[in-house]
Protein backbone atom coordinates (compact mmCIF):
# COMPACT_ATOMS: atom_id res chain seq x y z
CA UNK A 1 0.00 0.00 0.00
CA UNK A 2 2.84 2.35 0.85
CA UNK A 3 4.42 1.73 -2.57
CA UNK A 4 1.19 2.71 -4.32
CA UNK A 5 1.08 5.99 -2.43
CA UNK A 6 4.68 6.71 -3.44
CA UNK A 7 3.96 5.94 -7.11
CA UNK A 8 0.87 8.18 -7.08
CA UNK A 9 2.86 11.05 -5.58
CA UNK A 10 5.68 10.64 -8.11
CA UNK A 11 3.16 10.47 -10.97
CA UNK A 12 1.31 13.53 -9.72
CA UNK A 13 4.59 15.45 -9.49
CA UNK A 14 6.08 14.22 -12.82
CA UNK A 15 2.97 14.47 -15.04
CA UNK A 16 3.36 18.19 -15.88
CA UNK A 17 7.02 17.66 -16.80
CA UNK A 18 6.23 14.71 -19.05
CA UNK A 19 3.48 16.67 -20.79
CA UNK A 20 5.86 19.60 -21.30
CA UNK A 21 8.59 17.33 -22.71
CA UNK A 22 6.16 15.67 -25.11
CA UNK A 23 4.85 19.01 -26.33
CA UNK A 24 8.09 20.99 -26.65
CA UNK A 25 11.02 18.56 -26.69
CA UNK A 26 10.20 15.14 -28.15
CA UNK A 27 7.19 12.83 -28.42
CA UNK A 28 7.85 10.07 -30.98
CA UNK A 29 8.68 7.31 -28.50
CA UNK A 30 7.92 4.56 -31.03
CA UNK A 31 10.71 5.77 -33.33
CA UNK A 32 13.02 6.02 -30.34
CA UNK A 33 12.46 2.31 -29.64
CA UNK A 34 13.45 1.39 -33.21
CA UNK A 35 16.46 3.69 -33.05
CA UNK A 36 17.53 2.08 -29.78
CA UNK A 37 17.41 -1.34 -31.45
CA UNK A 38 19.56 -0.40 -34.47
CA UNK A 39 22.05 1.60 -32.39
CA UNK A 40 22.36 -1.34 -30.00
CA UNK A 41 22.94 -3.77 -32.86
CA UNK A 42 25.50 -1.44 -34.43
CA UNK A 43 27.28 -0.98 -31.10
CA UNK A 44 27.34 -4.74 -30.42
CA UNK A 45 28.74 -5.45 -33.88
CA UNK A 46 31.30 -2.68 -33.47
CA UNK A 47 32.38 -4.21 -30.17
CA UNK A 48 32.67 -7.66 -31.75
CA UNK A 49 34.73 -6.18 -34.58
CA UNK A 50 36.99 -4.39 -32.11
CA UNK A 51 37.49 -7.61 -30.14
CA UNK A 52 38.38 -9.54 -33.30
CA UNK A 53 40.80 -6.81 -34.43
CA UNK A 54 42.10 -6.38 -30.86
CA UNK A 55 41.41 -2.65 -31.01
CA UNK A 56 39.18 -2.09 -27.98
CA UNK A 57 39.61 1.41 -26.62
CA UNK A 58 37.81 4.01 -24.61
CA UNK A 59 37.77 6.16 -27.76
CA UNK A 60 35.35 3.69 -29.36
CA UNK A 61 32.96 3.93 -26.44
CA UNK A 62 33.32 7.72 -26.52
CA UNK A 63 32.23 7.64 -30.16
CA UNK A 64 29.04 5.85 -29.13
CA UNK A 65 28.30 8.59 -26.59
CA UNK A 66 29.07 11.24 -29.22
CA UNK A 67 26.68 9.52 -31.66
CA UNK A 68 23.93 9.41 -29.01
CA UNK A 69 24.41 13.11 -28.24
CA UNK A 70 24.26 14.03 -31.93
CA UNK A 71 21.16 11.90 -32.51
CA UNK A 72 19.50 13.43 -29.45
CA UNK A 73 20.17 16.95 -30.72
CA UNK A 74 18.89 16.03 -34.19
CA UNK A 75 15.70 14.49 -32.85
CA UNK A 76 14.94 17.41 -30.53
CA UNK A 77 15.64 20.00 -33.24
CA UNK A 78 13.54 18.11 -35.78
CA UNK A 79 10.71 17.82 -33.27
CA UNK A 80 10.80 21.56 -32.57
CA UNK A 81 10.88 22.45 -36.27
CA UNK A 82 7.93 20.22 -37.10
CA UNK A 83 5.73 21.21 -34.15
CA UNK A 84 6.25 24.93 -33.58
CA UNK A 85 3.37 27.33 -33.80
CA UNK A 86 3.08 31.02 -34.60
CA UNK A 87 0.24 32.83 -32.85
CA UNK A 88 -1.20 29.43 -31.97
CA UNK A 89 -1.35 28.23 -35.58
CA UNK A 90 0.74 25.19 -36.51
CA UNK A 91 3.33 25.79 -39.21
CA UNK A 92 3.75 23.21 -41.95
CA UNK A 93 6.91 24.50 -43.63
CA UNK A 94 9.02 21.75 -42.06
CA UNK A 95 6.42 18.98 -41.85
CA UNK A 96 8.48 16.79 -44.19
CA UNK A 97 11.61 17.12 -42.07
CA UNK A 98 10.91 14.41 -39.52
CA UNK A 99 10.60 11.77 -42.24
CA UNK A 100 13.85 12.90 -43.84
CA UNK A 101 15.90 13.13 -40.64
CA UNK A 102 14.51 9.94 -39.09
CA UNK A 103 15.12 8.01 -42.32
CA UNK A 104 18.64 9.42 -42.69
CA UNK A 105 19.54 8.33 -39.16
CA UNK A 106 18.15 4.83 -39.73
CA UNK A 107 19.93 4.49 -43.09
CA UNK A 108 23.23 5.62 -41.56
CA UNK A 109 22.87 3.02 -38.81
CA UNK A 110 21.95 0.32 -41.35
CA UNK A 111 25.01 1.14 -43.47
CA UNK A 112 27.19 0.92 -40.38
CA UNK A 113 25.66 -2.45 -39.46
CA UNK A 114 26.23 -3.80 -42.99
CA UNK A 115 29.84 -2.56 -42.97
CA UNK A 116 30.48 -4.20 -39.59
CA UNK A 117 28.95 -7.49 -40.73
CA UNK A 118 31.06 -7.44 -43.90
CA UNK A 119 34.23 -6.90 -41.88
CA UNK A 120 33.38 -9.51 -39.24
CA UNK A 121 32.32 -12.20 -41.71
CA UNK A 122 33.26 -11.32 -45.29
CA UNK A 123 30.90 -13.55 -47.35
CA UNK A 124 27.64 -13.01 -45.51
CA UNK A 125 26.37 -10.09 -47.58
CA UNK A 126 26.33 -10.18 -51.38
CA UNK A 127 29.13 -8.08 -52.86
CA UNK A 128 26.59 -6.10 -54.92
CA UNK A 129 25.10 -4.66 -51.70
CA UNK A 130 28.52 -3.75 -50.36
CA UNK A 131 29.60 -2.17 -53.67
CA UNK A 132 26.44 -0.09 -53.71
CA UNK A 133 26.95 1.07 -50.12
CA UNK A 134 30.59 1.88 -50.82
CA UNK A 135 29.46 4.41 -53.46
CA UNK A 136 28.40 6.68 -50.62
CA UNK A 137 31.03 8.60 -48.74
CA UNK A 138 30.63 7.90 -45.03
CA UNK A 139 31.48 11.41 -43.86
CA UNK A 140 29.54 13.61 -46.27
CA UNK A 141 26.73 11.30 -47.34
CA UNK A 142 27.32 12.35 -50.93
CA UNK A 143 27.33 9.72 -53.65
CA UNK A 144 30.79 9.17 -55.08
CA UNK A 145 31.35 8.77 -58.78
CA UNK A 146 31.59 5.25 -60.16
CA UNK A 147 35.11 5.95 -61.31
CA UNK A 148 37.93 5.35 -58.85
Amino acid sequence: MKAIVIYVRIGWFAAPFVAWIEKYVYSDWEFLKFLFVVVSVDTALGLIKAIIERKISSKGFGMVLKKLLIYTCLLITTSALTKFTVSGAPQVAFSFLSNVVFSAIMVREAISIFENVAEIEPGVLPTSILKYLQKFHSETGQKLSDEK
